[in-house]
């Protein structure tokens, strides 16, 4: 007894046949579907592969200062592009190409498949809608072959380790990461930049100036009287250009007090007076002892 013909969402109603579909039926469904993802297909992504060609990377060495000012650096690239030789029409200069009897010159097809009617790229022509006779001797035909282009970067001013930016060359583009060496001088933070001065102890405590290597040039620095160890002087608008907005970053100087290893004797002797004025010290200095009348160098 045949059952009721319902709708299927996948399989078409015949109304000569039960419900539900035989394997043959299912087959005679198939057959047109199969031919049309198979035949237009030379491998199982088909055409896919040119629309996802994605651009190539590279890899470009920056110093610090290179990349915190900016800098315009050729690069050597290995680039499919149009060929030269035959200026992307696959012919070899001077020959002819003849016209594809298979699409019509179109270089379309179209397939009956059943209720469907498909047009895909011509098999015989790749689209072209022309033969290919004589293919050029440095592409093979492709119109594209692989070349060494001399190319000019620009560098902006500012760039990080990591970043990446996108460069036309030719027809295509390219992908250009940057690698930021590491400073001996300075450290980067944002667009910020520190360094460190060592001063010596008469200059922490009675104040001066010192010179410090700046990014642009050399920094004269104003030594306050007491600084202490560590202690940070900012200088503003001397560090790195904000590269997604305007202005620069700041320079910050960390100070280092130089302490010497060796004194002569009348700096030895200059210490020992001042340690013996000394009133916040914790703990004991060599060469000066705690009498009842107060502090003594152990020579007096």
């Amino acid at each position: 007894i045949a059952e009721p013909q319902a709708e299927h969402p996948r399989l078409p109603v015949y109304p000569d046949r039960l419900w539900p579909p035989s394997a043959a039926d299912i087959e005679t469904w198939c057959q047109p579907h199969r031919k049309i993802f198979g035949e237009f297909s030379s491998s199982s992504f088909g055409d896919f592969q040119t629309v996802f060609d994605q651009p190539q990377e590279y890899i470009m060495e920056l110093t610090f200062n290179q990349a915190a000012k900016g800098v315009n650096k050729e690069f050597t690239v290995n680039i499919m592009d149009t060929c030269e030789r035959c200026n992307g029409k696959g012919n070899e200069p001077g020959t002819k190409v003849q016209h594809c009897h298979y699409c019509g010159g179109s270089g379309m097809e179209t397939i009956n498949t059943g209720p469907f009617v498909m047009r895909s790229t011509c098999r015989r022509c790749g689209g072209r809608g022309s033969i290919i006779v004589t293919p050029c001797i440095v592409c093979r035909g492709a119109g594209q072959a692989k070349q060494k282009k001399r190319v000019m970067i620009p560098v902006p001013a500012g760039v990080e380790d990591g970043q990446t930016v996108r460069m036309p060359v030719g027809k295509r583009e390219i992908f250009v990461t940057f690698r930021v060496q590491k400073s001996p001088v300075f450290r980067r933070d944002g667009a910020d930049i520190h360094s460190d001065l060592f001063i010596s102890i008469a200059q922490a405590l009675l104040g001066g100036t010192a010179r410090a290597q700046g990014l642009y040039e050399t920094i004269n620095v104003m030594i306050p009287p007491g600084t202490q160890a560590d202690q940070k002087i900012r200088m503003g608008g001397k560090g790195i250009p904000r590269i997604n907005s305007y202005g620069y970053g700041d320079h910050y100087i960390h100070i280092k007090i130089r302490v010497p290893k060796r004194l002569t004797s009348r700096q030895h002797n200059l210490i020992l007076s001042y340690a013996e004025d000394e009133t916040d010290v914790e703990g004991t200095v060599n060469g000066v002892t705690l009498t009842s009348s107060g502090k003594r160098s152990t020579g007096n």
